[in-house]
């Protein structure tokens, strides 16, 4: 059949209609920016961090690029930064808004930044790679990274929320619609799945950062995007983000530890490029969100960060705010270079020259080495008891401890058994044990026993004012919280849990704690006989025997179920007989219809 020339020009267009609608479903950035055309946009960002209100000490970097995004293609960008400028905080001068000067470098960057460009490929709202040149140094493609992000405007409707591609990985993102010209976007960062994935020691809240998702609740994270659109909705005139980081057990109102960064778009010009070139390598491609840099300090010595030190508590009295900033800089990063031995010796002597700016540069320091010196002189703070509880439990939920850490934590819990210390060192233990035994968990275990001391009622020291089976119950409970950790290095322990498990003259609640601390472990013979003697004895009380029942009942293999169903003939307990043979019929129910 003849096609004429209208209907083949109509059957094509309509097959490019199509293919364009699939493309934009699939990449909703398509619609905000057009393929052959190329945007120029005047960024900036801003960072400040710093412990506000206490010392008036912040620090803080600008960035300033001309960008230019050039779509080839559609959903394929290519992004150039030219004439990159980069400034730190001068002084504050007891102004809201700081000075900036140019920082040590910025030549430098801006060479870096021209460099080569960034080629992106935005697959959906969730997906998006790039493709950094082989060379790219990690902190430069970073903040390239950055600020290809500060353009995801995605289409959605009002209200609606979705999944998108950031800096700091996949984050569920709140869209909401002021106008057809104004968009705003909100996202948690704490829920974002990469946020707490990195370890970014350069960063001068590292620290917080290094935490893992339980603190969500403690550290404040937030992002604010809003967004104003041109006339005809194809492109962005200006975006501003905000992105605030508040450290929650030690803010006040507008006080405390925060780090806030500022990313501002301003639209220049637009035109029409012929180029359709957009050739990149499949294994080069990377996600859009953060990694993690080499750090590459300048190794220093003791007297070297002696020298800044004292160099910064002189120069406090001063309006030297830019000489200040750079030297508080100097101090972070020099701490950084030392070793655990040396930094311990050196922050010692740092607490008698101030013993504010110390905590300042070690908070914003972020290696395991900076932390450590943290847990060894947070007790020379003087009224923050609950502060110094909450800290050490923090520490305690990161992720991929070391021996290093689970000395630390010990030597924490040597020094006050809180309950949010004991717990601390227990989830380490738990975090850092891959199986076998090691200095460190044994000498826990040690610990351990000895607070324990078979759940005696005479107190191990006279002047202590703490109760002897108070302590015993909170030992028991992070035992169980340890579980393996504790049974492979010290069959001791599990003697001494044993015997206070059998105990009837100490408290019902540390009795049950002793028959729990088992529930993560491995159900030997010798424990197995042991609680299917408290789960017989009539005597027991009967939270004590469903106790050791539910911990039977873990794994249980046929010889247990059969002294358990051969003793209830004779049970006089109705209550627990009644809930025993409901249990065992539930199990045998499940088993006969798996779902």
């Amino acid at each position: 059949m003849a096609y004429s020339p209208l209907c083949l020009f109509l059957l094509l267009s309509s097959y490019a209609l199509a293919q364009d609608v699939q493309e934009t479903a699939s990449c909703p950035m398509a619609s905000r920016f057009k393929a052959q055309r190329k945007y120029v946009y005047q960024y900036v960002a801003d960072s400040r961090n710093g412990v506000v209100g206490s010392a008036g000490l912040q620090n803080g970097l600008k960035v300033t690029c001309e960008v230019e995004i050039q779509i080839p293609q559609m959903c394929r960008f290519i992004m150039v930064t030219r004439d990159c400028s980069l400034s730190e905080v001068s002084t504050m001068d007891g102004q809201p808004e700081p000075f900036y000067s140019p920082a040590p470098g910025s030549d430098v960057f801006r060479a870096s930044m021209e460099k080569s460009p960034l080629r992106v490929i935005v697959h959906s709202n969730s997906h998006v790679e790039v493709y950094p040149e082989e060379d790219e140094p990690v902190n430069i493609l970073n903040i390239k990274r950055g600020i290809f992000s500060a353009f995801m405007v995605p289409i959605m409707e009002d209200g609606q929320s979705s999944l998108m591609s950031t800096i700091h990985g996949r984050c569920l993102t709140a869209h909401t619609l002021h106008s057809s010209q104004e968009v705003r976007l909100s996202r948690d960062l704490s829920q974002c799945d990469q946020f707490y994935g990195r370890k970014p020691t350069s960063s001068p809240v590292a620290l917080l950062q290094q935490l893992q998702h339980p603190i969500s609740k403690l550290i404040s994270s937030s992002q604010s995007c809003r967004y104003l659109l041109d006339s005809r909705g194809t492109h962005v005139s200006t975006a501003s983000c905000t992105e605030t980081h508040r450290y929650l057990p030690f803010s006040h109102g507008e006080n405390g530890i925060s780090s806030v960064v500022k990313q501002d778009l301003n639209f220049q010009s637009v035109k029409r490029i012929s180029s359709r070139g957009f050739d990149v390598e499949p294994r080069q491609a990377k996600p859009l969100h953060f990694d993690e840099p080499d750090d590459k300090t300048v190794i220093r010595t003791k007297e070297d960060i002696l020298s800044i030190l004292q160099e910064l508590v002189a120069l406090a009295s001063t309006d030297q705010g830019q000489k200040r900033t750079s030297l508080f800089h100097q101090l972070v990063s020099s701490m950084r270079s030392l070793r655990n031995e040396t930094l311990s010796q050196t922050v010692a002597e740092m607490v008698r020259v101030s013993k504010w700016l110390t905590f300042q540069a070690l908070f914003q320091c972020g290696t395991a080495e900076c932390t450590s010196a943290i847990l060894q002189v947070i007790w020379t703070i003087e009224g923050v008891s609950l502060e110094v509880d909450a800290l050490v439990y923090l520490l305690g939920l990161q992720a991929n401890p070391d021996a290093a850490r689970v000395r630390d934590m010990l030597s924490m819990a040597q020094y006050k058994q809180s309950k949010a210390i004991m717990y601390a060192l227990a989830n380490t233990v738990k975090r850092f044990y891959k199986g076998g035994v090691t200095p460190e968990i044994k000498e826990v275990s040690k610990f351990m026993e000895m607070i324990l001391n078979e759940c005696s009622e005479d107190n191990r020291d006279s002047e202590s004012p703490s109760d002897p089976q108070e302590e015993a119950f909170l030992v028991l409970r992070v035992v169980g919280v340890m579980g393996r950790a504790m049974q492979d290095v010290s069959p001791s322990l599990i003697s001494s849990i044993l015997g206070c498990m059998k105990k009837t003259n100490i408290p019902l609640s540390n009795q049950k704690a002793a028959i729990q601390a088992f529930r993560l472990m491995e159900i030997t013979d010798e424990i197995r006989r042991s609680l299917l003697e408290v789960y017989r004895d009539p005597q027991s009380s009967a939270d004590k025997r469903l106790a050791a029942y539910m911990v039977l009942m873990k794994n249980p293999d046929q010889s247990v179920i059969r002294e358990i169903t051969n003793a209830l003939r004779d049970e006089k307990d109705e209550q627990l007989k009644s809930f025993v043979i409901s249990h065992l019929h539930n199990i045998h129910s499940s088993d006969e219809n798996p779902e």
